[in-house]
């Protein structure tokens, strides 16, 4: 598999435009050595969501038993068995637009693939550029069809828990506005509005990250600080505007967690047809854009 890689003098970051344009490792040069800051990919990964991030368009996470209403029409998609999970940008491969030595751009054209399993047709570029200590990721995804169209975007790193192969040493320090109901068998598609957060998931003030979660929170202020003390590592993340929506799945027994910088809820594009919620979903006219992004500031 074909791989590209970008370098600052701190940091290097490596992809594989054929597996989604999924980023396959994230490493901050520290003590000679380069260590890794998100969750290493296996050697021969077969999909995208076995990287250490990846994309999410043209919504995040799921859409309820894959069908959705919009302006009157229903649609359903194909990947039912998974709620439509993270949409199908990530399962085909992106072409290369311009590479350098601290930068890259990749493009995926829907019409290019005739399965493509979403109704309206459309075009992502995703840049990613290493200054200094600090990575920059950008999504920009236009409407190509002559309708309008609903539309979300995303990103889904996972972070370590620990830098230094021992046990958890990952703090959280983010402020998030509410949380989104759910319940069995999918807890994380939206039963309603979001309700107030629980004192056990107020990020507010830095602290353990140690609740298992699989949430959606809205009322981000887009803005987060990871620390893992033991190393000596900090991150401090800014997400753009749109991306007031966050994921965190941070699951039991395992040495990674996903903090995701989302524009829509999950299910948003039926919260959207209910009305009602600031479900975060971005109506775009033919032609129109929307672009979601972060910067990832690392201090050692």
């Amino acid at each position: 598999m074909q791989s590209l890689g970008i370098a600052s003098e701190t940091l290097r970051l490596r992809l594989a435009p054929a597996l989604g344009g999924s980023v396959l490792a994230f490493e901050l040069h520290r003590g000679g050595v380069w260590l890794p800051l998100w969750r290493p990919t296996p050697p021969a990964p077969e999909r995208a969501n076995q990287c250490a991030s990846y994309v999410l368009a043209p919504y995040s996470n799921r859409i309820r038993d894959g069908r959705f209403s919009f302006e009157g029409r229903s649609y359903q998609l194909r990947h039912v068995e998974r709620d439509a999970l993270h949409g199908d940008a990530h399962h085909r491969p992106w072409q290369i637009v311009e590479t350098g030595a601290t930068r890259v751009r990749l493009r995926l054209e829907t019409r290019s693939f005739p399965d493509f399993d979403f109704p309206f047709p459309f075009s992502v570029e995703a840049s990613y550029a290493l200054e200094g200590v600090t990575l920059g990721a950008r999504l920009v995804l236009t409407n190509q069809g002559a309708s309008r169209m609903p539309a979300g975007l995303g990103f889904h790193p996972y972070f370590l828990r620990a830098l230094d192969g021992g046990a958890s040493e990952v703090e959280l320090e983010t402020k998030l506005g509410g949380i989104y109901p759910g319940e069995p068998p999918v807890p994380m598609l939206p039963t309603g509005p979001p309700r107030p957060l629980p004192p056990e998931l107020d990020f507010s003030r830095s602290r353990p990250l140690e609740a298992v979660l699989d949430d959606c929170f809205s009322g981000w202020d887009g803005r987060a600080r990871i620390a893992w003390p033991r190393s000596g590592v900090g991150a401090t993340l800014e997400a753009s505007a749109r991306c007031r929506h966050l994921v965190i799945y941070s699951p039991a027994g395992q040495p990674f967690f996903a903090f995701e910088p989302v524009t829509n809820a999950n299910d948003g594009f039926n919260l959207l047809a209910r009305g009602g919620y600031d479900d975060g979903v971005v109506v775009l006219a033919p032609g129109e854009a929307l672009e979601a992004g972060f910067t990832l500031r690392i201090t050692s």
